[in-house]
């Protein structure tokens, strides 16, 4: 049945309740013995009524005409000696009460279970939906990709209020890149925009790779040039971490990492239940017998709507004032992840394509905190890129 027939049953159940209590006692129990009765004066709290004729009597109301025209009260607001003449019986009006609660009660959870059901059923469909999305490109792999004028995916992040966030002094990008993908996947499938906890997954990954946190001296470098500072995770060490350990929210385990370098302390274990009993997630490096194929792969899944986290060559912060990765060199034996969000190309041809990332240097970077780099650039200095999928159920299934 459509939510809205459910929702006017239940309102309609409600008026049937109102006006038919005591089991319809204000409709079929109203009672003409009484009616053309005259009462010098009523007194209903401190209102005194004069010249009272009564017209009708129910279990629960006396309706009568007095010198100011025409009213009705409660029964259990008139005096005692006037309820008795009048049949009023308070354990039957107080049954009666008790009936409709229950009755509304019942009502409010026909209502709640619908909505409930509707919900499971569109997330059902979401998960279908996505399922599906993913067969087909796992299948696409490999052939010629249709590249489009372009493919941005910039406004979904802004309107799910997934905004760019800036590793600070406690820095691993691939956290960043895999969070920023999770986050977006996560909201595309369930329906709600959610934060995750990197702070979480930092830690996951030091368990998975048993590497301490690094050490920190005095006059530790800064703004950008603490930028270039990463503890070295990969994407692969970051992937290993989080289906081993889950991820939970970020107001369960917030970010501190503005702070400090320094030692990430044990999650409750309730904290750590919270992210192994999230959605399960399944990752795959996007195949490709070299870079540029990986490249053409990522058109696939861009046009399918999916963030590709990705691991690269770097070059030096000055030469990425306006975050445009083309023709610099990268530094030696130093590499950086960001999340692939879509993609330009006006010719049709993948020479030509320029992709947009989203970065982890917060929102003064680059253009609101993206970047763009060329096929060009990609093709000579890409090392990583995994493909994820978030399905409902448990990481630890």
């Amino acid at each position: 049945m459509p939510i809205w027939k459910t929702k006017a049953a239940f309102f309609f159940a409600l008026i049937l309740a109102a006006t038919s209590p005591l089991g319809a006692a204000d409709s079929t129990l109203t009672t003409k013995k009484h009616a053309g009765e005259v009462l010098d004066s009523l007194s209903v709290g401190p209102r005194t009524y004069t010249h009272v004729v009564v017209r009708s009597v129910t279990a629960r109301s006396l309706s009568f005409t007095h010198d100011g025209g025409l009213a009705s009260v409660a029964l259990r607001d008139i005096s005692p000696e006037l309820q008795a003449r009048f049949g009023y019986d308070a354990a039957a009006e107080a049954e009666a009460d008790k009936r409709i609660a229950e009755a509304q009660a019942a009502d409010a959870r026909r209502v709640r279970d619908e909505l409930q059901r509707n919900e499971r059923a569109a997330a059902a469909k979401r998960v279908v939906s996505l399922q599906s999305k993913y067969e087909q490109l796992i299948q696409s792999f490999g052939t010629a990709p249709i590249l489009r004028p372009e493919v941005d995916l910039r406004q979904e992040f802004f309107k799910l209020d997934l905004a760019v966030k800036n590793q600070g002094r406690r820095p691993s990008c691939s956290v960043f890149a895999v969070v920023s993908a999770l986050e977006y996947l996560n909201a595309q499938l369930s329906g709600k925009s959610e934060k995750l906890s990197e702070e979480y997954l930092i830690w996951a990954t030091r368990k998975v790779t048993q590497r301490a946190a690094p050490e920190t001296a005095d006059g530790a470098p800064a703004g950008d040039e603490a930028d270039m500072k990463d503890e070295g995770f990969s994407l692969d060490h970051v992937v290993s971490a989080l289906r081993g350990y889950g991820i939970p929210l970020q107001s369960s385990m917030p970010n501190t990492f503005g702070t400090s370098m320094g030692d990430i302390a044990t999650p409750a274990p309730e904290i750590i239940e919270e992210a192994r009993a999230r959605r399960r997630v399944f990752v795959q490096r996007v195949p490709g017998r070299d870079s540029s194929a990986m490249v053409a792969n990522f058109v696939h899944i861009l046009n399918a709507g999916i963030p590709i986290p990705v691991g690269l060559r770097w070059p030096h912060y000055r030469t990425l004032r306006n975050g445009y990765l083309h023709q610099q060199q990268p530094i030696l034996d130093y590499a950086h992840a960001v999340t692939l969000v879509g993609y330009q190309c006006k010719t049709g041809q993948l020479e030509d394509a320029v992709f947009i990332f989203k970065n982890s240097y917060g929102s003064y970077w680059g253009q609101g905190g993206y970047g763009f780099a060329t096929a060009h650039y990609l093709g000579k200095n890409l090392l990583s890129a995994a493909l994820i999928e978030m399905q409902v159920g448990s990481t630890g299934n």
